[in-house]
């Protein structure tokens, strides 16, 4: 927000300005794509009517606060980002601040300008998923609370625990011969490297291991679950089950079993992570590990405003627990399904 003469004027009040929703004002100041020129020009003559970008300058060069988060993100329309930006949105907004949404580059360049530019905008940044470098490109001048990595202060959840919980779930069901999608290739995911430690922990205890031939690394995305699936149901002896660490790599686990015409859960149970909204409207609905993701994003939004507000957090490192969502995508290895069995849904995102 911004102080014009008397009045505080925030992002809210140049959408109402010009008739557009929040989210609009921040894609046309990022010049983000997509945005008509109409759009464009009605929010540039409410920016300049209301003041808003001049007072943001003004306030920086005077070393004030602009009332303005900042949050990073891989993409803003993965399930995973957007359900973690609805519990951070509720808090900042009681709090009366703003929240801008910027979006990470694979150019190294454009990521630090990007950065550095945001140093001079915002009174702390959300790093959700965040490359290692972006923790430390920002200073300690700009207060950073990370989800999804490793940081000073950050928010995650218990992912040994998830992962032991989906490798006790398969054997309670009889599964002996068990199959890993993981996230292994993508940058700095310490969440990735746990769910494998504690889903190999507990299948090292019960006797069964985890060959190396028996992982597959599907980068958290679809496309790459269906191809890592395809890489694991074409062994000579094929896993009966298969976790996958997330929710978007099982529904590519998911197409890949349709396409190789195996039946889920009869040939193959699939365990997903996340519990994203999609995981229920998949066919057959995966079970899946729960992350509290609204939960860790209003954890994340309470503890970056305390910091910026120079208050003691209560904890400077949130952990929540995992835990087990059962749906139709897991069964006992070779239950008998009926006759028109249920299949994975297409085109989920």
């Amino acid at each position: 927000m911004e102080e014009t003469g008397s009045r505080t004027v925030s992002l809210a009040d140049v959408a109402r300005l010009a008739g557009v929703s929040k989210m609009t004002v921040s894609n046309v100041i990022n010049n983000r794509e997509g945005m008509t020129e109409q759009t464009r020009q009605r929010v540039q003559q409410a920016i300049e009517q209301s003041g808003y970008v001049a007072n943001a300058a003004a306030r920086v060069l005077a070393g004030g606060r602009m009332n303005l988060l900042g949050v990073i993100a891989p993409r803003i329309n993965w399930p995973y980002v957007t359900e973690l930006l609805h519990g951070a949105s509720r808090v900042v907004e009681q709090a009366g601040l703003d929240l801008a949404i910027f979006t990470t580059s694979d150019n190294v360049r454009v990521e630090r300008e990007r950065a550095m530019l945001l140093r001079t905008l915002v009174d702390g940044v959300l790093l959700i998923i965040p490359a290692a470098d972006e923790q430390t490109v920002f200073g300690p001048a700009v207060p950073v609370v990370t989800v999804g990595s490793a940081g000073a202060y950050t928010v995650s959840v218990d992912d040994r625990q998830g992962g032991r919980l989906a490798a006790q779930h398969l054997l309670d069901l009889g599964h002996r011969h068990i199959g890993h999608v993981s996230g292994l290739s993508s940058v700095s995911r310490h969440d990735a490297s746990d769910r494998l430690d504690g889903f190999a922990q507990e299948l090292n205890a019960a006797g069964v291991g985890l060959p190396p031939h028996l992982i597959a690394d599907g980068a958290f995305t679809e496309a790459g679950g269906e191809a890592a699936a395809r890489t694991l149901l074409s062994l000579p002896e094929r896993p009966t089950a298969i976790f996958a660490a997330n929710d978007r790599s099982a529904i590519g686990v998911l197409r890949a079993a349709e396409q190789l015409g195996l039946r889920v859960p009869h040939d193959l149970s699939v365990v997903g992570y996340d519990d994203v909204q999609v995981a229920s409207l998949t066919r057959p609905a995966l079970t899946t590990i729960r992350q509290p993701l609204e939960e860790m994003g209003a954890a994340a939004a309470r503890l970056l405003i305390a910091l910026i507000r120079r208050e003691v957090p209560e904890q400077a490192h949130p952990r929540f627990p995992a835990s087990l969502v059962v749906r139709d995508s897991t069964a006992p290895p070779g239950v008998v399904q009926p006759p028109d069995p249920v299949r994975p849904m297409k085109g989920a995102t």
